[in-house]
């Protein structure tokens, strides 16, 4: 019998092919961008798109990357062309990508490589042209991203919407290229954000919806607990993070200490300093409390030094900013670190802190006022020098940073250095003898005076250009009357002047001061940093790849943030490879700053593996390279804190996933620092790596709570016989053992309060001032089985936690153990009252025979159960 389709049912089939078959554009009229992938590492990719209706051969077609503002005229910077071949169809794409990028952008590229055209960083301008002449550097613009002619710096848009670690997919309605690729490029206007390493839509070009993350400047978000008065946590993240740090404000403290005594809030600044923080805690839970939804609005720099997001937080149901109310109820003090954003808002929060003094609330109070400001405190408690000059808003002058009292709060603007306050044009507040910030921030031609000392010289048509550097800032002095060398200490006088934007002091009358001056000590930067506020400074910069030299000695290279210069004309660079740090002065020549190193003892190949004892025992900002095999993996803030030990000690290593399990010996390279506290190091993804899997885990070290300290920190511990008395609110359970007190740190609840434990298994962490075991699953924590235990183990956890909890205990484990032939429970009852009387008979004459009577009882019972 045959079969026929009805015309309804064929007509619905092939409405139902083309609904699953996206439909071809035909109102491009030629090709245009349409994905671009500036990830981490070589995760880089471009996807071309063909919205016409035709067939399109690419062979007249080239993609050229513009590398660090290089422009259209030959020979200004490099311009890399990549030539394409082959055929899109209508509706296809075609992606390039770098040779080594992820597997998964590997999977759909057409084409990849290595050469710099595949290389592009986010402050690279990339064009597609049709019938590009190399030698012109001129064709049929196509389609462009960037500007080209102009170096951004690190990238074009904004934080939150850029070209530099992110994914940026063409809006779909975008129907042309943009033709015109020195004009100014926003990347908000055309192209979706995605974050960093967003591969799912490489390969296919159709609409898509923004991510709830794509440009926003305030998220809706839902109290998940309070922090203490200026810190939160909410329920989802917010670029990967759910830490949210109040901005413009800082509350006092409470990290140091458990509690205050009454008595001493007005005498001891550590208790008045947590006093007034539990207080601005509790207010602040009073405003928002867990459930509360929240508007949360993003600062310019979205994340602090730690991580967390720095906004204001306002109450969703009526638009209260607690941030701004926190201040004006004199909770909190204003707190601006340059840039500070609208002055508008600036000004809001500096009338609210004015409010709050003229009232005398909170800790501007006359009865129990605070006594060190949060940002003193914690300097004195950290122990760590106050550094950052401190502006009067209302004067244009600066202070030093120890005479930050000079400034009223209500004006107080912190700068990181005396250059960037001089470069806002902000005046110093004090005598001083002139200094290099001075004269960078002088007008071209004015007569100038500096001292500083001498990093580099460089003999140069008869004169001598040194390279001078003092705590401010670093400048070129030009003289042919100066006979001094590197690590002297001259003054000098002359008038500033460019060389091809190369600021100098030029035809300068300079004198050495002193011989062999304290030696100045290079500044880390990346690739990111080369810039006017560095130049002619003395830097480092680590794990450096040398990738290629062109004819004038100049190498291309790159580290962990891109792609730079480094300009070698003697030549002792070698091409291909990778050096763990070089020193050099930062130089400035045809357009372009470079690193410049002054000999081969600037360089350091490579750093050899070290125990983790002696990284723990080096100076903070160390740079280290250790070996150890991982005992726990904690995911926080979109990152890893892998505790990692090796036969010496432990260490934290935060890093990003890089496919390591517990129980892998890692190798990881970085610079040594502390996360409120914890030692830790943060390896770049180059610079970290697994040297063997599965291993297998250490032994823990057995230890007691009066054991839990520095020692230890990192490690992989186990803590026998102790009880948990109760919890903080934040997941802090405060145990004992025989020894003493210690916590645990258990957001999972792996614990109990008002229970006895055999032991338990964590690593050995610390935060928020103090040391805490944190177990790592179930498995590391063991209840204590008392049955187990031995008459005498008994009366000692009776004399620890009462003879109550004791018999409850054995009380409980006997139902859930035995059962015996008759009346179990009558039987379980007649032991525990000879349990109980034999117990109290021992407490009261310490004779062993009421020990012998306890363990008696107990063995009977089983003896009756086993029957």
């Amino acid at each position: 019998m045959k079969k026929f389709i009805s015309l309804v049912s064929f007509f619905t089939l092939i409405g139902s092919i083309f609904l699953l078959t996206p439909l071809i554009a035909d109102t491009h009229e030629d090709l245009i961008i349409s994905e671009y992938i500036e990830g981490s590492s070589y995760n880089k990719a471009i996807e071309i798109y063909n919205g016409t209706s035709e067939s399109i051969d690419l062979s007249p077609y080239s993609i050229v990357t513009f590398t660090n503002g290089a422009s259209f005229e030959p020979d200004d910077g490099f311009a890399n062309e990549l030539d394409l071949t082959g055929t899109i169809e209508p509706g296809e794409t075609f992606v390039m990508a770098h040779g080594q990028a992820d597997q998964a952008i590997l999977d759909v590229a057409d084409v990849s490589g290595t050469s710099y055209a595949y290389n592009f960083n986010g402050n690279d301008a990339i064009v597609i042209f049709k019938n590009y002449d190399e030698e012109t550097r001129s064709g049929d613009i196509i389609d462009s991203i960037g500007k080209v002619g102009e170096d951004p710096g690190s990238y074009w848009g904004t934080p939150q919407h850029k070209t530099q670690d992110m994914t940026l997919l063409r809006d779909y309605s975008v129907a042309a290229g943009d033709t015109n690729a020195t004009d100014d490029f926003d990347p908000t206007v055309e192209w979706i954000a995605f974050p960093r390493d967003t591969f799912d839509y490489l390969g296919s070009h159709e609409e898509v919806e923004p991510p709830e993350d794509d440009i926003q400047d305030e998220y809706i978000r839902t109290v998940d607990r309070i922090v203490d008065g200026d810190t939160i946590h909410v329920n989802e993240p917010i670029l990967g993070e759910t830490t949210i740090r109040f901005l413009n404000m800082d509350t006092p403290e409470t990290y140091h200490q458990n509690d205050y005594d009454e008595d001493l809030i007005l005498e001891d600044p550590n208790h008045s300093q947590k006093y007034h923080g539990d207080q601005a805690t509790e207010y602040l839970s009073e405003l928002i409390q867990p459930g509360d939804e929240v508007i949360i609005k993003v600062g310019e720099e979205p994340l602090d030094t730690y991580g967390r997001v720095l906004a204001e937080v306002v109450r969703k149901d009526d638009n209260l900013n607690t941030n701004l109310e926190l201040v004006r109820q004199g909770y909190a003090s204003t707190y601006f670190i340059w840039p500070i954003g609208p002055e508008e808002t600036y000004q809001e929060y500096q009338d609210a802190v004015r409010e709050a003094k003229d009232h005398h609330r909170g800790i501007w109070s006359e009865d129990t006022p605070l006594m060190e400001l949060p940002f003193v405190f914690r300097s004195r408690y950290d122990d760590r020098a106050l550094y950052r000059y401190v502006a009067n808003s209302e004067t244009g002058l600066y202070y030093m940073p120890n005479d930050w009292a000079e400034v009223p709060v209500d004006a107080r603007i912190f700068f990181e250095d005396e250059l960037t306050a001089l470069n806002e044009g902000y005046e110093p507040a004090f005598e001083r003898d002139s200094i290099i910030a001075d004269a960078r921030t002088a007008p071209l031609g004015t007569n100038v005076t500096i001292e500083g000392t001498i990093t580099h010289k460089v003999e140069s048509g008869g004169q001598t250009n040194y390279y001078v550097q003092d705590h401010t800032a670093g400048i070129v002095v030009r003289t042919g009357d100066l006979e001094a060398n590197v690590g002297d200490k001259i003054m000098a006088s002359g008038v500033t002047d460019e060389y091809y934007g190369m600021l100098q002091i030029v035809n300068a009358n300079a004198e050495i001061i002193e011989e062999n001056d304290e030696p100045i000590n290079p500044t880390l930067v990346t690739s990111q940093d080369l810039g006017e506020s560095i130049e002619a400074q003395l830097v480092k910069m680590e794990d450096v790849e040398i990738l290629s030299v062109n004819q004038y000695n100049d190498y291309t290279a790159r580290d962990a943030d891109g792609e730079f210069v480094i300009d070698n004309d003697a030549g002792f660079l070698e091409v291909g490879k990778t050096y763990d740090e070089i020193v050099g002065v930062v130089d400035y020549n045809f357009d372009e700053f470079k690193l410049m190193p002054r000999h081969e003892d600037d360089l350091k190949e490579e750093l050899p593996v070290q125990t983790i004892q002696s990284a723990r025992d080096a100076e903070l900002d160390t740079r280290v390279h250790i070996e150890g095999i991982i005992t726990a993996a904690f995911y926080a803030g979109g990152m890893y804190n892998y505790y990692v030990q090796d036969d010496t000690a432990g260490i934290v290593v935060r890093a990003s996933d890089f496919g390591a399990e517990v129980g892998d010996r890692i190798s990881a390279k970085a610079r040594t620092e502390e996360y409120f506290g914890l030692l830790q190091i943060l390896p770049n993804e180059s610079n970290i790596s697994i040297v063997e899997e599965d291993v297998g885990l250490p032994e823990p070290q057995i230890i007691t709570s009066d054991e839990v300290g520095e020692e230890y920190e990192g490690q992989l511990v186990t803590i026998k016989d102790f009880y948990i008395e109760d919890e903080d609110g934040f997941n802090n359970y405060q145990a004992y053992d025989s020894n003493g007190h210690f916590v645990i740190d258990s957001d999972t609840h792996l614990v109990e309060t008002n229970q006895y434990y055999e032991s338990i298994t964590g690593v050995l962490t610390y935060n928020y001032d103090e040391y805490k075991v944190m177990p790592r699953n179930a498995e590391d924590v063991v209840e204590a089985q008392f049955l187990n235990f031995s008459a005498t183990e008994l009366v000692d956890i009776a004399k620890q936690h009462g003879n109550e909890f004791l018999l409850n205990k054995l009380e409980t484990e006997l139902y859930e153990s035995v059962e015996t032939n008759g009346n179990t429970e009558q039987h379980i009852k007649s032991v525990m009252h000879s349990v109980e009387k034999a117990l109290i008979k021992y407490q009261n004459s310490g004779k062993d025979a009421h020990l012998k009577k306890i363990d008696h009882e107990l063995t009977k019972l089983f003896e009756r159960n086993a029957s």
